[in-house]
């Protein structure tokens, strides 16, 4: 694999900011653009065409444009959204008139159950186009998880017979609850106490992490059928409860060792470009953990872009050894902040490398530096080349495997600016998130912001037409809509955190000295009396660096 040339992560644009486009802002001008994309809204139009040979012929129109329409107009449901929408968008659309409400909201029901996915199918026709003029695009990219609430209630469902925790559940004969009886509904958690939650396991041990995420979850769940439909019962401190959503995961949070409150819906996954902060988006089950979606959000991005990105930044929550491996193994360096690790604050030193992923040179132990990295038969390796040589054995490359540390050793250096600019500049890219919210309604956080139907899929088609639109416009904005083979190149991005990121690789060299791992150490360094055999963070507390 050829040396990675990673390039500058300048933000050229900001996703979506069409405020003083009128041509790109409301929901018959977002139909018009995507119409006038032919080589992207074609495909869409033979995907979601569901027209079946027997039975009745449709009326013409195209709902994958009333989808587009849908999800731009900024409404949560349906009806309120079809009664404001005029006949000239749906003539726009391809209808003659307006269809009635029923049968709009079976037709898009039926879209969102067998059609998400051409949208990003769609959107990554649009992305490869923005990559063709502007390699920069999706070169870089930030990971993050926000929580997408179920309208979907839980109900307490102990049967007769069943052990129920609650006193006035255990009286032999009871009649069975009606469902979804007010009374019996436990406290719904907010997004923002969920989100609170899950941030301070992110900064435990993964190892911990896990097994507190693990004790939320249910300790069973079973569909069941109930009232001519199909439902979902799972058993959390004691009780069973109820709920119509057989796909969202649920989380209980617990006070003095008793349930007293839940937490009931969706992951929803975001890659946001550095450059353009466009988006590809997921939803999953909450019953997963975050560095469990990740790998598939990652393929997902890969494949929508036709190459893989140069980075992938990221918080805590994906600083845990398998998205490493996963990433390093792809040819793209990690971007992840440490986590504490069976109770240490940091990673700690050893012999053949520090904490920082720094190589010690084999011949002296002195500090390296790091020079390239490849993958070799499927295995990623790092070359080094010590700082300063003490003797002619220590000149040359020397390489180690990855593999010997997936957290430390990784493609770019944490001594590099790129590095500590790209994690410094994270934060920013949190707030995709509340923009989604905002411009496409995804990622419900409240009763308003939820939609009444029940179904992943879609919450899905929601975010993958939000992915479409999101992309359209950000081209539009640009100028990369026509052919990229006589096009110019975008204007040059302004990097205003290049000082900042020169001064953190500044601050870190400083610790790095403070703490003696700019001195050699380990066997040789000992045997040569250059330095201490003990590695830096094995040394008692206190003791100053060797000199």
């Amino acid at each position: 694999m050829p040396k990675t040339r990673y390039q500058p992560p300048e933000r050229l644009l900001g996703a979506t900011d069409y405020s003083k486009r009128a041509d790109l802002r409301g929901s018959l001008n977002t139909v018009r653009l995507v119409k006038q994309q032919a080589w992207s809204s074609d495909a869409l139009r033979v995907a979601c065409n569901l027209e079946v040979n027997h039975g009745r012929k449709r009326e013409p129109g195209r709902w994958e444009l009333a989808a587009v329409a849908f999800v731009a107009s900024r409404h949560v449901d349906l009806q309120p959204w079809w009664d404001e929408s005029t006949d000239e968008l749906w003539r726009e659309c391809g209808f003659d008139a307006k269809p009635p409400y029923n049968r709009v909201w079976e037709r898009l029901r039926e879209l969102g159950e067998n059609c998400e996915e051409a949208f990003l199918d769609a959107a990554a026709l649009v992305i490869q186009r923005c990559r063709a003029h502007d390699p920069r695009v999706l070169a870089h990219v930030h990971v993050d998880f926000t929580e997408d609430e179920t309208h979907a209630a839980l109900v307490h469902d102990c049967q007769p017979g069943e052990e129920c925790s609650r006193e006035d559940d255990k009286e032999e004969g009871s009649p069975t609850e009606p469902l979804y009886a007010p009374p019996r509904r436990p406290e719904r958690a907010s997004t923002s106490q969920a989100r609170r939650q899950r941030e301070e396991w992110n900064e435990d041990d993964p190892d911990l992490s896990e097994e507190s995420a693990r004790k939320a979850e249910p300790q069973e769940a079973a569909e069941v059928a109930r009232d001519g439909r199909t439902v979902k019962r799972v058993r959390v401190g004691g009780c069973w409860y109820l709920t119509r959503d057989t796909e969202a995961g649920t989380r209980a949070y617990t006070r003095n060792g008793k349930v007293n409150r839940f937490w009931h819906g969706y992951y929803s996954g975001k890659m946001v470009c550095n450059l353009t902060s466009g988006v590809i988006p997921s939803v999953d089950p909450a019953n997963k953990q975050e560095y469990d979606l990740f790998p598939a959000l990652l393929d997902r991005v890969c494949a929508m872009a036709g190459t893989a990105p140069q980075t992938v930044i990221g918080d805590r929550g994906f600083s845990v050894e398998k998205c490493f491996e996963y990433v390093t193994r792809k040819g793209i360096a990690p971007v992840f902040p440490m986590r504490k690790y069976k109770n240490q604050q940091g990673r700690p030193d050893k012999l053949t490398h520090d904490r920082h992923g720094v190589m010690r040179c084999k011949h002296c132990g002195g500090e390296m530096k790091q020079k390239r990295f490849a993958v070799e038969n499927g295995t990623p390796y790092l070359w080094f080349k010590c700082v300063a040589p003490y003797n002619d054995t220590c000149e040359g490359e020397q390489r180690i495997r990855c593999e010997t540390d997936w957290r430390s050793l990784i493609p770019l250096s944490r001594l590099e600016p790129l590095y500590q600019e790209l994690k410094a500049t994270h934060w920013q890219y949190e707030g995709v998130h509340d923009y989604w919210r905002d411009r496409y309604r995804v990622a419900a956080d409240s009763l308003a912001m939820r939609p009444k139907v029940v179904s992943l899929k879609w919450h899905r088609l929601r975010a993958n037409v939000a992915c479409l639109i999101d992309w359209l416009r950000i081209a539009a904005k640009a100028g990369w809509l026509g052919s990229a083979r006589s096009a110019k190149r975008g204007r040059e991005g302004v990097r205003t955190k290049m000082d900042a990121a020169a001064q953190a690789v500044a601050n870190l060299l400083k610790r790095r000295s403070d703490d003696g791992l700019d001195l050699p150490y380990g066997p040789k360094a000992a045997a040569l009396e250059l330095g201490e055999e003990t590695p830096p963070s094995l040394r008692p507390s206190g003791d100053p660096p060797s000199s």
